[in-house]
């Protein structure tokens, strides 16, 4: 529960079956009254936004401002005076030794302090970012963080002179060099991003670093205290790389906007994954049964109207509903802890580097003013975030389970050691040489390579290739082109024959009305002692009851109907 609550009521959340309530500590500061009212009520507490002041400046609660008031202030800056870059100089600096030592004390003071009462976990921030949230913002170029940023090229490049041929730049030292911001890369005409792009991600990288010191801080303190990082965003701006930044913390809240929960629970197997609840009805309870079958482990319940409890503790409609549905939850969450996910021999990459060209190319193709665009303008769709949506779920409606590959895994061997057959590339417009080469070597080997635009036109740096380095490797069929058409049977069925065709047969058939593929599922795979089990559940909550014939070779069929919200398991014995 994140509200507070009195002693009467914190007694009815516990007979509701609530686990944890919420301690703020900004800043490092505990209310002692609300501490001692905690530990009296023997529910476990977790500790909100504790390093805020560092990892969520422009977003966070100040009395008597909005929370983007900092942000807001800045952007009025430089809506009046373009040319002041001044106001990219970050506050505190996410690679700035001072603030990083500051909330590495403040930490482990903090969890010395709380070790004896095991808080459920000690949240960083809430809403975190190096603007706002998932806004576009050209932070930091402040003196630390371009120091540090001159530190890693050092590791991308082999000397200067390399780094002055990729950016098409002169710089006499390495004490020179300057990343070019957004308004001067919309500016080139020679498909040249390189001094741009670099910058952006060396701050996914300062950003990760940053949230990985506050973690680091927390197991210094207490090997068995947990890190957390609440609100986390839609993959693309501030910070956002999930590659990067899902192996730096212990647990996450995160929203499924942009595949951001299959995304960080396929980069951190490990990593402890939790939603918020906003309100009851159905589809809030679809969004949970969908989350706890991609590895979440829990639900923070936001009740600003106070319909979950009364005040004598009894308990209201919302509470009930709650108390129902976790109930439900518990035995199916206890034999996934168990079971084993299953995946077919298909990966899909995850590209970042063709996030950042595919979003520069779009914002010079039209509106430049990129500065204006807040945190809510970035959830909207783009080819990035669509291909890659629209891949995942038409294989999920045909029970067939993706690896999930960061251009680090596929640079690193990935295809080798895994042994995949197909490797489906979503709108991978910017790839690396090494990433090119694995791919090749891939396709060379018999994979195949599937995409839906001509990949790698542009190098991780984001600078126009002279050629396509995949020409006639990579096989773009006209199934995979961004928005062919609804997920409707005829695109399964095609998308189901393009992977037998690469000798990948789906271990069952899902089959609805009239014979036809069945639409408006997705299916899951995992594997228990007894055997293998597919759970199936629909696509959206409420969708109308629909018999389904799950056919497996070598098996009866199971012929079921759907719950409109929760998934229905189908087991086969071995």
């Amino acid at each position: 529960m994140w509200q507070d609550h009195t002693p009467a009521e914190t007694s009815g959340l516990a007979r509701l079956g609530f686990t944890a309530l919420r301690l703020i500590g900004s800043g490092g500061r505990i209310d002692p009254v609300r501490l001692a009212a905690l530990r009296a009520s023997g529910l476990p507490y977790y500790i909100e936004n504790i390093a805020t002041d560092v990892l969520a400046p422009f977003h966070r609660y100040t009395p008597g401002k909005a929370v983007t008031w900092l942000f807001d202030a800045a952007k009025d800056r430089l809506r009046a005076e373009p040319a002041d870059t001044s106001v990219f100089q970050r506050e505190p600096g996410l690679s700035d030794p001072a603030s990083l030592a500051s909330i590495e004390r403040r930490l482990e003071r903090m969890v010395r302090a709380h070790a004896q009462d095991r808080p459920l976990f000690y949240n960083l921030a809430d809403e975190a970012g190096i603007g706002d949230l998932a806004a576009a913002w050209d932070a930091d170029i402040g003196p630390s963080s371009l120091a540090a940023m001159r530190v890693w090229l050092r590791t991308q490049y082999p000397d200067l002179a390399a780094l002055n041929r990729q950016w098409g730049t002169d710089f006499p030292n390495w004490d020179a060099v300057m990343p070019e911001l957004t308004d001067a890369a919309l500016r080139r005409t020679d498909d040249n991003f390189s001094a741009w792009a670099d910058f952006k991600a060396w701050m996914d990288i300062a950003f990760a670093q940053a949230v990985r010191t506050g973690t680091d801080a927390v197991h210094r303190a207490d090997r068995l205290g947990l890190a957390g990082l609440e609100g986390a965003q839609i993959p693309g701006w501030g910070g956002y790389d999930y590659s990067r930044l899902a192996g730096t913390v212990d647990v996450m809240e995160i929203g499924g906007a942009g595949n951001s929960v299959e995304l960080a629970h396929a980069f951190n197997p490990n990593l402890i994954l939790l939603r918020t609840s906003f309100g009851r009805g159905p589809e809030d309870a679809h969004a949970a049964w969908w989350h706890l079958l991609h590895g979440g482990r829990g639900t923070v319940v936001w009740d600003s109207s106070n319909t979950v409890v009364q005040p004598d503790g009894g308990a209201r409609p919302w509470g009930r509903e709650l108390t129902a549905l976790t109930a439900a939850m518990r035995p199916v969450a206890r034999w996934l802890r168990r079971a084993e996910p299953i995946t077919d021999p298909v990966a899909v990459l995850y590209s970042q580097a063709s996030f950042r060209t595919r979003w520069l190319l779009d914002r010079r193709g039209g509106d430049r003013r990129w500065w204006q665009r807040d945190a809510a303008r970035e959830y909207e769709d783009n080819a990035w975030t669509a291909s890659r949506r629209q891949i995942l779920t038409r294989l999920a409606s045909i029970a067939v389970q993706p690896r999930l590959l960061s251009s680090a895994m596929l640079e690193s061997g990935a295809l080798r050691h895994n042994a995949p057959r197909v490797l489906i590339l979503p709108h991978a417009i910017a790839l690396s040489a090494a990433e090119v080469a694995e791919i090749a070597a891939f396709a060379q080997s018999g994979g195949l390579v599937l995409a839906d635009i001509e990949p790698g036109l542009f190098d991780q740096h984001s600078r126009r290739r002279a050629s396509p380095p995949l020409d006639g490797i990579a096989r773009t069929p006209e199934i995979l082109q961004l928005y062919a058409g609804e997920n409707g049977s005829g695109l399964l069925l095609a998308t189901k024959e393009l992977l037998i065709s690469a000798g990948i047969q789906p271990r069952a058939d899902l089959i609805g009305a009239k014979g036809a593929v069945m639409t408006g599922v997705d299916g899951q795979w995992f594997q228990d002692e007894q055997g293998l089990v597919l759970a199936l559940q629909t696509r959206t909550a409420g969708t109308r009851a629909e018999p389904i014939i799950v056919r497996r070779p070598h098996h009866p069929d199971h012929v079921i109907t759907l719950d409109p919200i929760a998934p229905r398991m189908v087991r086969f014995e071995r």
